[in-house]
């Protein structure tokens, strides 16, 4: 399979039915190994018709007069849906310049990401807002196609469980702010991370649970408050276990009203650096897949080489793949791709197969209310990744059509 725009055909094309098959743009998808949500990993074909997942079986394919990719024996997985991302390829979300915004994507897209939101961190509310009209601009343009909208993390976070967001853009719930936001973003707003402990936290959810998944995160809340704000709207957890108290076994805290909560999805920065595989196996057992995401939360330097990058207000030193504020030991996002992560959940934690392909697309896509992708299943999107036999990304398709791959 070559990395390239085009498909690689390394078998021989299925030849075409003749009278009564069907015509018109598609692609046959021959001899791989598919991951689907009801049967597991099944061998046989797909066809894609019009961006969208056709029929898929077992057995001879049929014959169609489509072009044929042979996966000679890959596995094709739904591509994966990452609703936490500041940045990568050497490029930030949150700048405000529209082309750093394609670059950051189209990295992403490259590793397998057919579906993002731009995160936009904790800075001074101008430049949130000029961040959120330059996504807004590339979503609108259609420059970015696996970009589907932005999350705001922050400014309502807790100064004690700040991380790496900038401490005097910090604010209380402030209405006035967050309609500024939302018109810099352009009806794309899609999801906002704010501490629920914070004066107004309540009132806020209660206002916009509806139109923002509301996700609770750089909290020093406890558990109480955690169920509070579900009990309101919020629907999510940014990052669980990190820039929140600790599990504690008098005082459980947020970390085991989120595990325990069926009405909260968690976020996993599974990188090895921001959790211990155990705690993975720990909130996996728990939760389940259904209940956890695959989030990359990756800075500009996913995909590059160690050294500092500048960005923002912020400059943050990476060795070894680990980013953190210069100067501090405050990791500040990660260098992952969700491509890596499913990889680490299965080869590393033991994580089963079928349950880290949906961590990585599936429950994303429901949370987000994206019904159209994160599984393959005729009607969905053709949003495909064929992985090789360590889980590489060796082939993306977006809606069907074939995108440019870079090694990890």
């Amino acid at each position: 399979m070559r990395r390239a725009g085009t498909d690689a055909i390394t078998g021989p094309a299925v030849p075409p039915s003749g009278a009564g098959g069907e015509t018109g743009g598609g692609r046959l998808f021959v001899g791989g190994r598919f991951a689907t949500a009801d049967a597991g990993v099944t061998e046989g074909w797909l066809l894609v018709r019009g961006g969208r997942i056709h029929s898929l079986g077992t057995g001879a394919p049929p014959r169609v007069p489509d072009p044929v990719v042979e996966l000679a024996g890959r596995l094709v997985v739904p591509g994966f849906v990452d609703p936490h991302c500041h940045g990568g390829a050497g490029h930030s979300l949150y700048t405000g310049d529209p082309d750093d915004v394609r670059a950051a994507a189209a990295g992403h897209l490259a590793r397998g990401t057919t579906t993002m939101l731009a995160s936009i961190a904790t800075i001074d509310p101008p430049a949130m807002e000029a961040a959120a009209r330059a996504v807004a601009s590339v979503i609108d343009d259609g420059s970015a196609p696996n970009l589907v909208g932005i999350h705001f993390e922050g400014p309502f976070l807790s100064q004690a469980r700040r991380g790496a967001q900038t401490r005097r853009a910090l604010r209380e719930p402030d209405p006035e702010l967050m309609e500024r936001l939302l018109r810099a973003a352009g009806g794309h707003a899609v999801s906002m991370t704010l501490a629920p402990e914070l004066p107004g936290a309540a009132e806020f959810i209660r206002r916009h649970g509806e139109e923002l998944v509301c996700c609770l995160g750089h909290t020093d809340a406890d558990a109480e408050g955690f169920a509070r704000a579900a009990e309101l709207g919020a629907r999510a957890v940014t990052h669980l276990f990190n820039a929140m108290p600790p599990l504690h076994h008098r005082e459980p805290g947020p970390v085991a009203a989120a595990l325990l909560d069926p009405r909260l999805v968690c976020e996993v920065i599974l990188d090895g650096h921001h959790l211990a595989d155990d705690t993975v196996r720990l909130a996996h057992r728990v939760a389940g897949p259904d209940r956890l995401m695959l989030v990359s939360d990756a800075m500009p330097a996913a995909g590059m080489a160690d050294g500092t990058y500048a960005f923002a207000d912020r400059e943050v030193s990476v060795e070894g793949g680990v980013a953190r504020l210069r100067g501090t030991g405050t990791l500040a996002g990660s260098t992952l791709f969700v491509a890596q992560a499913l990889r680490r959940a299965v080869s590393v934690v033991g994580l089963p197969l079928g349950d880290a392909v949906r961590m990585a697309s599936g429950t994303a896509a429901r949370l987000l209310g994206l019904r159209d992708r994160g599984e393959l299943r005729p009607g969905l999107r053709a949003d495909l990744v064929a992985l090789d036999g360590e889980l590489r990304p060796e082939g993306v398709w977006l809606g069907g059509n074939a995108v440019p791959v870079a090694a990890l």
